[in-house]
């Protein structure tokens, strides 16, 4: 995991772009322009306190292909909020597992959070078992804020657990 370069754009918009991903994310389709405006704020924007955000590539070790972006959003002194989303060409090697528990184990550890929660969509299943699979438990299901329409699953899992 690294933060975003230039020459990531088109592996990010490879899967940035695609209905099937755009379904369950609030952010929806991406075009190109809008790719090279997000990494390029990705790369430069700190992660020093409440409101910040983190957002790094994933990358396979072997051939350094983006694979997908994992992120962490400081909430509170004490808390964040973990976010993923990956490429379904790579999907079912337990990248995402791997990727999104190590920076879980992270904030939790490293940076100290108390809490780290997740949202995403209910009808995203492979998400929520990502959820599950790093013991992480539904706390609520609520309709999404975002404006789709959708009910949003929140998972939670806090240092103490760990």
């Amino acid at each position: 995991m690294r933060r975003p370069r230039e020459a990531d754009v088109d592996a990010v918009l490879a899967y940035r772009s695609r209905p099937d991903v755009a379904q369950y994310l609030s952010a929806g389709t991406w075009t190109r322009e809008h790719t090279v405006s997000e990494l390029s704020l990705y790369a430069a924007t700190r992660f020093d306190g409440p409101g910040d955000e983190l957002v790094l590539v994933v990358e396979l070790l072997e051939t350094g292909e983006v694979v997908g972006e994992v992120g962490l959003v400081w909430l509170h002194d004490d808390s964040a909020e973990i976010g993923y989303v990956f490429n379904p060409r790579f999907g079912g090697k337990g990248l995402a597992t791997e990727a999104v528990g190590a920076l879980l184990a992270a904030a939790l550890s490293d940076w100290g959070f108390v809490q780290v929660v997740a949202k995403t969509d209910a009808a995203n299943e492979s998400s929520r078992a990502l959820c599950e699979r790093l013991g992480m438990n539904l706390v609520a299901t609520t309709l999404a804020t975002d404006g789709r329409g959708v009910e949003e699953s929140t998972y939670a899992v806090s240092a103490a657990a760990n």
